[in-house]
C-alpha cells in the first residue's frame, strides 16, 4: 500500500507491504531509505519500534487532521493520506486552522523563541523545555503565526499541556 506523507512539511512517499509480524518499508522524499519494522501498541498511543536493529518507543498525540510524533525527545507532526484519496487536491493547502504545540512529558520551560503574533515556519523552533535533564526544542507544526503562548520562562509544565498555538 502507498501512502502520501507530510513530515515536518516535508512530503514523502511511503511504500509499505506487511511480511508476517513486519513490514518492508520504502520511503521516498527528502530522504530516500528503506528497510524492516514493526511495531507494537505498548499503551494507549505509545509504540515500542523496531527497525532493522534498533528498538525505540514512539509516542502519539493526535492534533487535528495531524498526528504529533515523539520519540527520543524529539517532536515531529505527521500527516498521512492513502494516495487513492483525493480529497486533497490542492498540497499546498498543508494544516490549516489553530495548532497547539503541547508538552510531551512534564519538565520547565527554559526559553521562549517567539513572541506572539510573530511568523513562523514549519519546523521552526518555538520553545525550549527541559525534561529529564535534556533540553527540547518544540517546533512549529505548520507555517502560520504565534496566536497564544500559555508557557513561562521557568515555569513547570505537565505532560500534555499546552504550550503555544500556531494559527
Amino acid at each position: 500500500m502507498t501512502f502520501r506523507v507530510e513530515i515536518d512539511g516535508q512530503e514523502y512517499s511511503l511504500d509499505v507491504e506487511r511480511n508476517g509480524s513486519h513490514s518492508e518499508y520504502r520511503l521516498l522524499g527528502l530522504i530516500n531509505t528503506s528497510g524492516t519494522a514493526s511495531l507494537a501498541e505498548v499503551m494507549p498511543g505509545v509504540f515500542s519500534v523496531l527497525l532493522e536493529n534498533r528498538n525505540f518507543t514512539v509516542h502519539l498525540v493526535p492534533n487535528g487532521d495531524n498526528v504529533e510524533v515523539w520519540t527520543n525527545g524529539q517532536r515531529h507532526m505527521i500527516s498521512i493520506a492513502d494516495t487513492r484519496d483525493r480529497s486533497r487536491k490542492n498540497k499546498n493547502l498543508g494544516p490549516s486552522g489553530p495548532m497547539e504545540v503541547r508538552a510531551q512529558m512534564p519538565g520547565r520551560v527554559i526559553k521562549l523563541l517567539v513572541q506572539p503574533g510573530e511568523a513562523v515556519e514549519a519546523g521552526q523552533g518555538l520553545i525550549v523545555v527541559e525534561a529529564m535533564k535534556m533540553q527540547n526544542e518544540m517546533k512549529a507544526p505548520k507555517r502560520g503565526s504565534i496566536s497564544k503562548i500559555r508557557a513561562v520562562e521557568g515555569a513547570t509544565v505537565a505532560a500534555g499541556e499546552p504550550l503555544v498555538v500556531v494559527e
